[in-house]
């Protein structure tokens, strides 16, 4: 049964005290930069923020509430795609593993010149692995959006 899946049941305040738990808990898994210059900007509390739009955005995509899930994306992201059915369209028909995955699992937070990286291990509907790598960026009221996505394949083809 994939996170995704276990969450389904639960009303959403309690998703997110679980989900903040769990990343406290887990806390070994957060593969953070260990140079003084790539972690000048980011905390241990930043790094589950991120976890939290990510996870809250595909989540929306499984509810199919396009409204919210285009509200974790990034101002350049909403305004490249003007609404939000356009935007969860695009996710559909381009990136169906993100848009429904079967489970996913979260990799390596990393700084790319300047910009934060989280790497998602997805697996979609036949057992494809793909790494999703989703640029964050943080907003003038310190909360991170989704600042686009792009995949690469996993090193296993099917699992």
């Amino acid at each position: 049964m994939s996170a995704i899946q276990i969450r389904a049941g639960f009303s959403a305040q309690c998703r997110a005290i679980c989900l903040a738990a769990a990343f406290v808990m887990m806390g070994e898994y957060l593969h953070l930069p260990t140079s003084v210059a790539d972690t000048v900007d980011l905390d241990i509390a930043d790094g589950l923020a991120i976890r939290g739009i990510i996870t809250l955005q595909l989540q929306a995509f499984k509810d199919g509430h396009a409204v919210r899930a285009f509200s974790y994306a990034s101002p350049g992201i909403q305004e490249k795609f003007g609404n939000p059915e356009r935007f969860v369209s695009m996710v559909k028909h381009n990136y169906p593993v993100v848009y429904s995955p079967r489970e996913f699992e979260f990799l390596d937070l990393v700084n790319v010149n300047g910009i934060w990286v989280q790497k998602i291990m997805l697996v979609d509907t036949g057992g494809d692995i793909y790494i999703g790598h989703y640029p964050m960026e943080r907003q003038t009221d310190g909360k991170w959006l989704i600042d686009g996505c792009f995949l690469t394949l996993g090193k296993d083809k099917n699992i």
